[in-house]
C-alpha cells in the first residue's frame, strides 16, 4: 500500500510527541500532562533534558518525531527564545505537513496572537534571533513562518486562573485518545489487485485539498470488491488530522433490521465520539447532524447503499460537513449516485486473469504457488469466476484440499447450478427490480447475453416489456453493461444467476418454466408433450444431425408462448398446431409446406421462415399486425399473393427465392414498407407493374437476372434512398424515375442491357450513380460555382483494376449550363489501349509542380485557346471507397474566371483524367498582350482523415489556330535536361491531338 504514512496501520513507536521549553514547563504542565497520557496507556515522547545538546537536532530526536503520530506543541512564554525549540517545530511542521501527522498547539499562559504575529516576548525572541543570524535571514524566517503556521491550527488556550489545569490537561488527554483509537479495518485476507483502485479513489477524493467536502461514488457488480475497495481507502485516508471518522457497513441489510433512524445515530456517535446519542426521528436526525458536523473535517463511508433516501438522511449535501471532509459510497446501483448529485464515480472493474490466478491461488492453496497437476484445472475455475473477487474466494475456498477429482466434479456442477453463495450475493441486485425490470433481465440472461442492443431492444418489445427504462436501470445496478459495438454485455455469472432464478421456477420439469433456453429441455418438452401456458419464449439452436421426434402437437398447451425462434433443427413431423399467442415466429428450415390452418396470431408481427419448404403463403386478416416478413431462401416458394391485408409491414424480404416467378401487384401499395428485398430471385421476370410506395427506402433486386423492367412510379416518393438493379436484365428506366425525389444512390453494376438512361433523372440533384464494380458510384448533377466565363471538360478517362474505362454516360443530354459533361467510348472512338500505353509510360515527365494545390501556367494572346488536359492521381490507402472530389479552376492575370466541383468515387489503381477545355471569356483579358493563365486541379478526400492528394499533370495540349498564340513555362533547368522534357511533352501532344481528332471524326 502506498502512502503508508498517511494510514494509522503504519507502524509507530510513539502516538505522541511533545515538543516543549524545558525552563518554562518540564514540572509543571507538561510533565502533568505526560503523566496523564502514560496513565492512558498513550505511549508519548518527551525531550530528555540530555538530548537537548546545543541547536541541532539529534539524529536520535529526528527519528522520535519521524516515528510519533500526533504532534503536541506547548507554546509557552519563553518557547521561542529557544533556537533548539525553534528548530524542532520547523521539522515537526514539515514532517506534519508532508505526511498527515496531526498537529496539536496548546498555548500556555500565551495568547496565540503573538505566536501567529510574533509580538510581545516572541517579537523579541525573534529580534534578538535576527541580530544573532544576520547573514541568515532565511533561517529566522523558516522560524517565523513555522509559528504563524502553527498558530493557525485550532488548539487549546490555557490562562491561569481562568480554569483548572487538570481538567485542562483532561480535556487534551480524552481528545488525544479519540485520535489514537481510531483503529484501520480488515481490508481483507488476501488482499489483491487494490493498489492502483486504491489510489484511483484517492485521487478522486483530493488528497490534501481542504476545500469543501468531498464525495466519491463507488459502484459496480454484487461481488466485485466495492466494500473490500471501500475499507482499503478508508485506511489509506485514515488519518488523525480528521475531527471525525465512520465506516457504517452494510447500510442495506443495516436499514431492513435497524431503520434508519439507528443509522443517524450510530453515525453522529462515532464521529463525535459520544454515546446514547439519540435523534427521535429521520428528519431530526438530518438537522443534528447538519448542525453539528456542518464545521468538522470527517471521514464518512456509507457503504452498500441501496436506496436513494440512504444518502439523503445520512450525507444529503456537501454542506452538511467542514472543509477538507471526504465522504465515500458504495452501490451497486449507479443511478442512486446521479441522484443525489455525486459526479465523482469510480468504477470496480473485474480482476484481469494474472490477478485472478493470484488471488484464487491463495484461497485454494493459502499460497501463490501451484501445485503443477492443478494449472489447467485452476485456469477453468479462474475462467468461470470471471474476475470476480467473491466467487473466486467462494470456489477457492471450497475446492482447497480436495483432490483432482473432487474440482472437476465440483466445477461441473457449478456450470450446470450456481454455487449457492455466489448465487445469492448476486441475487441481490435481482431482488431490488420491479416485475417489468425483473422480466427484462431474466431475458437477456437467457437469450440475449453479447446480442446488439437494437436487436434486445426489439425482442424486449415483442415480449411485452418497455425495454428502454429497464435497460438503463439494469446498467445502472451493475447488472449489465454495453460495449463500444452496442452490444449486451452480462457477467458469465449474472446470466447463471438469472438462468437459475428461471431454473427454480421448476426444477424438475422445464415445461412449467416461463423461458426455455437449453436444447435438451426444449427436446424434452417437445417429445414428452409436457409444455404449459406458462413458457412465453423458446429460443433454440440444434445441430442439423439431431431430429426432434414429436408428434407435432406440443404448441398446443403453449397457449402464452410469445417468442418462438428455431434455428437449424430437424423435426420428424410437421408443427400440427401453433399457439396462437405467438408475436415472433422465427423458424429457419420450417419442415411444412404451409402453415397449419387454424393458425390466427392476432398479435403476429414477424414472420420469418428462411429456408424453409413453404410452398404456399395464405395471409389471412390475423396477420394485420405483421411487420416483418421474411421467406429469404424459400426455393419451393413460386407465388407470392395478395399482401393488402398486411397494412403495417414494414419489410419484405423474398432473397433466394430462386423459383419465384410472380408477386401480387398489392405489393407495390403497400404503405407503410420500408425495406423490399428480392435479391437473386432469377426466375423473376417483373416485380410488380407499378408501385406507390411512400414509405420506401431500400429497393434491392441485385442479382434477379431475368427482371426486364423497373415498375412505373405512380407517386412521389421521398423517403427512397437506395435502389439496387445490379446483374439485371433491364433495358430501360421509365420516365415516372423522377418521382423518386429522395434517391441518393443508383445501383447499375453488370446491367448490360441498359443503353440509355432517362431525361428525367436530371431532376434528382444529389443522386449518386455507379456503374461498375470497384467504385461506389458518382454523383452527376451538384450545384456548381460559376464565375465569369464557362468551360467544358468533354472527356474523362478512368484507369482502374489495372486497365483504363470511359464512363457510358453520353445518353444524358447534359444541359450546357452544366460544367462538366461526360461522354461515352463511341462518342469519343479512343482507342483505350493505346491511350493507357502512351499516357502511362510518360506519366508527368514534362511537368509536375509542389504546391497546395497542383497548377499549371501558360499564356495566350487574342483568344483564350482550346486546350486538352490530363492529369493523374493515386487512389487513396483505405479499405473502403472513399468520397473523391475534385476541383479545377481557372485563373486569367489572377483572376479566377472559372471553378466548378464533382463529386465521385473510385477505387481504383489510378485514376486518369483527360478533358477539353473551351473557355467562353469575354473581354476579360489585355488584348494584343500576353495574358497568364493558371489552371488549378485539386483533389480531396473529404471522408477520410488522409490530406489533399495533387495529381501530376501529364500534358496540356493547345489545338492549332493561327489566330492564337501559346507560350508554355517550363520548371527545369536550361540545357539538355530541359530540351529533352521539352520534346517528351510533344510526344504526349500528340498524343493528344491524336485522340481529338478521332473524337471529331
Amino acid at each position: 500500500m502506498t502512502q503508508a504514512s498517511l494510514s494509522v496501520s503504519s507502524s509507530f513507536t510513539y502516538d505522541v510527541f511533545i515538543s516543549f521549553r524545558g525552563i518554562d514547563t518540564r514540572n509543571t504542565f507538561t510533565g502533568n500532562l505526560y503523566n496523564s497520557l502514560d496513565q492512558k496507556g498513550i505511549h508519548t515522547f518527551l525531550d530528555e533534558e540530555e538530548i537537548q545538546k546545543g541547536e541541532q537536532i539529534t539524529r536520535a530526536l529526528f527519528q522520535a518525531i519521524q516515528q510519533s503520530r500526533i504532534f503536541i506543541v506547548v507554546f509557552s512564554n519563553n518557547y521561542a527564545s529557544s533556537t533548539f525549540c525553534l528548530n524542532e517545530l520547523a521539522v515537526i511542521l514539515e514532517c506534519s505537513n508532508t505526511h498527515g501527522r496531526l498537529l496539536l498547539p496548546v498555548f500556555y499562559d500565551v495568547e496565540p496572537s503573538q505566536v501567529r504575529h510574533q509580538s510581545g516576548a516572541y517579537g523579541d525572541a525573534l529580534k534578538k534571533h535576527e541580530e544573532r543570524f544576520s547573514d541568515d535571514k532565511d533561517k529566522v524566517q523558516k522560524w517565523r513562518d513555522a509559528l504563524c503556521q502553527a498558530a493557525n491550527v485550532s488548539g487549546w488556550h490555557f490562562q491561569h486562573g481562568s480554569q483548572s489545569e487538570y481538567k485542562f490537561i483532561g480535556n487534551i488527554v480524552e481528545e488525544v485518545t479519540k485520535k489514537i483509537n481510531r483503529t484501520p479495518l480488515h481490508v481483507a485476507d488476501n488482499p489483491v489487485g487494490l493498489d492502483y483502485p486504491v489510489l484511483d479513489v484517492a485521487s478522486l477524493l483530493g488528497i490534501g485539498s481542504d476545500e469543501g467536502a468531498n464525495m466519491v461514488g463507488i459502484y459496480g457488480t454484487g461481488g466485485v470488491g466495492k466494500s473490500t475497495l471501500a475499507r482499503a481507502v478508508y485506511n489509506n485516508q485514515l488519518s488523525d488530522q480528521f475531527d471525525g471518522v465512520c465506516f457504517l457497513a452494510d447500510i442495506r441489510e443495516s436499514t431492513i433490521k435497524h431503520g434508519l433512524v439507528q443509522l443517524q445515530e450510530t453515525l453522529l456517535s462515532e464521529i463525535l465520539c459520544e454515546k446514547d446519542i439519540r435523534v427521535g426521528n429521520v428528519n431530526r436526525g438530518i438537522s443534528i447532524i447538519k448542525r453539528r458536523l456542518q464545521s468538522k473535517k470527517v471521514l464518512l463511508v456509507l457503504d452498500d447503499i441501496d436506496k436513494a433516501k440512504q444518502i439523503q438522511v445520512l450525507a444529503g449535501g456537501h454542506d452538511w460537513f467542514g472543509s477538507g471532509s471526504k465522504i465515500i459510497i458504495t452501490t451497486r446501483d449507479k443511478h442512486l449516485l446521479a441522484i443525489n448529485g455525486i459526479l465523482s464515480l469510480y468504477e470496480v472493474k473485474q480482476l484481469n486473469n494474472k490477478k485472478s490466478l493470484e488471488l484464487f491461488n491463495w484461497y485454494a492453496f493459502k499460497n501463490n504457488n501451484v501445485d503443477p497437476c492443478y494449472g489447467d484445472i485452476s485456469k477453468r475455475a479462474v475462467s468461470y469466476a470471471g474476475g470476480l473477487p467473491l466467487a473466486l474466494e467462494v470456489i477457492g475456498s471450497h475446492l482447497c484440499g480436495r483432490s483432482l477429482c473432487a474440482w472437476k466434479d465440483a466445477l461441473d456442477k457449478y456450470e450446470e447450478i450456481p454455487h449457492e453463495d455466489i448465487h445469492e450475493t448476486l441475487k441481490v441486485s435481482y431482488n431490488d427490480l420491479d416485475e417489468k425490470d425483473k422480466g427484462i433481465f431474466l431475458d437477456i440472461a437467457c437469450f440475449f447475453n453479447s446480442y446488439e442492443m437494437s436487436y434486445v431492444k426489439e425482442m424486449l418489445y415483442l415480449h411485452g416489456f418497455k425495454a428502454e427504462n429497464g435497460i438503463e436501470v439494469l446498467t445502472d445496478k451493475s447488472l449489465m453493461k454495453i460495449d463500444d459495438g452496442g452490444c449486451v454485455r452480462m457477467h458469465d455469472l449474472v446470466q447463471d444467476m438469472g438462468r437459475e432464478i428461471v431454473r427454480q421456477e421448476s426444477t424438475l420439469e422445464p415445461g412449467k418454466r416461463s423461458r426455455l433456453w437449453f436444447h435438451d429441455d426444449i427436446i424434452h418438452v417437445l417429445e414428452e408433450n409436457t409444455g404449459t401456458d406458462t413458457i412465453e419464449v423458446i429460443i433454440i439452436n440444434l445441430c442439423n444431425d439431431k431430429e426432434v421426434r414429436w408428434s407435432g402437437k406440443a404448441f398446443k398447451k403453449m397457449k402464452n408462448l410469445k417468442i418462438l425462434i428455431i434455428r437449424s433443427a430437424r423435426f420428424s413431423k410437421d408443427p400440427q398446431k401453433l399457439p396462437n399467442s405467438l408475436r415472433v415466429l422465427d423458424w429457419s428450415g420450417y419442415p411444412s409446406q404451409s402453415l397449419p390452418s387454424d393458425f390466427n396470431p392476432k398479435n403476429l408481427m414477424i414472420l420469418s421462415l428462411h429456408e424453409s419448404c413453404l410452398i404456399s403463403f395464405k395471409p389471412i386478416k390475423a396477420f394485420e399486425s405483421l411487420s416483418f416478413l421474411d421467406f429469404d431462401g424459400c426455393k419451393l416458394l413460386t407465388e407470392l399473393p395478395s399482401l393488402s391485408g398486411l397494412v403495417n409491414l414494414w419489410a419484405l424480404c423474398l432473397d433466394d427465392c430462386t423459383n419465384l416467378i410472380t408477386i401480387h401487384n398489392s405489393v407495390g401499395f403497400l404503405n407503410k414498407l420500408v425495406l423490399l428485398s428480392t435479391q437473386r430471385c432469377t426466375q423473376l421476370e417483373l416485380l410488380v407493374p407499378t408501385i406507390n410506395l411512400p414509405s420506401l427506402e431500400t429497393l434491392d433486386m441485385r442479382g434477379c437476372s431475368r427482371l426486364k423492367s423497373f415498375p412505373e412510379v405512380l407517386g412521389v416518393m421521398k423517403n427512397i434512398r437506395d435502389v439496387y438493379l445490379d446483374q439485371t436484365s433491364i433495358d430501360k428506366l421509365p420516365f415516372s424515375i423522377q418521382k423518386l425525389v429522395g434517391l441518393r444512390r443508383l445501383f447499375l453494376r453488370e446491367c448490360l442491357s441498359l443503353t440509355q438512361l432517362p431525361d428525367s433523372i436530371r431532376t434528382l440533384p444529389k443522386l449518386e450513380i455507379t456503374m461498375a464494380y470497384g467504385c461506389r458510384g458518382f454523383q452527376l448533377f451538384e450545384d456548381k460555382e460559376k464565375v465569369g466565363s464557362k468551360m467544358f471538360p468533354n472527356a474523362m478517362l478512368v484507369y482502374k483494376e489495372g486497365s483504363p474505362e470511359l464512363l457510358d454516360m453520353s445518353s444524358l443530354n447534359i444541359c450546357p449550363d452544366n460544367a462538366i459533361e461526360v461522354f461515352s467510348t463511341s462518342t469519343l472512338g479512343i482507342n483505350v489501349d493505346f491511350m493507357s500505353k502512351g499516357i502511362l509510360e510518360g506519366r508527368g515527365n514534362w511537368y509536375q509542380h509542389e504546391s497546395d494545390k497542383s497548377s499549371l501556367r501558360f499564356w495566350f494572346q487574342n483568344k483564350f485557346p482550346r486546350i486538352t488536359l490530363c492529369c493523374a492521381v493515386e487512389p487513396p490507402v483505405c479499405k473502403d471507397n472513399m468520397l473523391l472530389d475534385f476541383k479545377l479552376s481557372v485563373l486569367i492575370n489572377g483572376t479566377e474566371q472559372f471553378t466548378s466541383s464533382c463529386n465521385y468515387i473510385f477505387s481504383a489503381e489510378k485514376i486518369i483524367l483527360l478533358c477539353d477545355l473551351v473557355c467562353k471569356v469575354e473581354r476579360s483579358y489585355l488584348e494584343h498582350e500576353w495574358n497568364q493563365v493558371d489552371i488549378l486541379y485539386e483533389f480531396k478526400y473529404p471522408m477520410t482523415r488522409t490530406a489533399s492528394r495533387n495529381p501530376s499533370w501529364s500534358f496540356i495540349y493547345a489545338y492549332e489556330d493561327n489566330k492564337v498564340g501559346v507560350k508554355f513555362l517550363s520548371q527545369f533547368v536550361e540545357g539538355e535536361e530541359t530540351c529533352r522534357r521539352f520534346t517528351t511533352y510533344i510526344w504526349f501532344s500528340r498524343v493528344a491531338r491524336f485522340v481529338c481528332e478521332l473524337r471529331n471524326g
